[in-house]
């Protein structure tokens, strides 16, 4: 029970953090600006899609039996936000 209700909170979490990703993706994020980096606009948008549909499955997967598959969740969106972080540093190159 407990892990349901760990992985809910982080779902919620996930959620709100698409959320602010979505809605900022036209002007900021931390310290990067939309001017400095071309394609910042469909990095956010597309980080956002990505997150929410990685919280709905994580919605359904929370009330599987098996618990283990809350992990599936896990690594997806911890994988989303590394690729995510990634674009955003890398160099004009």
């Amino acid at each position: 029970m407990a892990i349901k209700v760990v992985i809910t909170i982080y779902l919620a979490i996930l959620l709100l953090t698409a959320f602010y990703l979505w809605h900022n993706r036209h002007s900021h994020f931390l310290i990067y600006d939309s001017k400095n980096i071309s394609n910042f606009s469909s990095i956010m948008s597309w980080t956002a899609i990505i997150l929410s549909l990685e919280t709905l499955l994580g919605l359904i997967l929370v009330f599987q039996t098996n618990k283990y598959l809350n992990l599936i969740t896990l690594a997806l969106s911890s994988i989303t936000i590394l690729i995510f972080s990634l674009l955003l540093n890398q160099k004009g190159d």
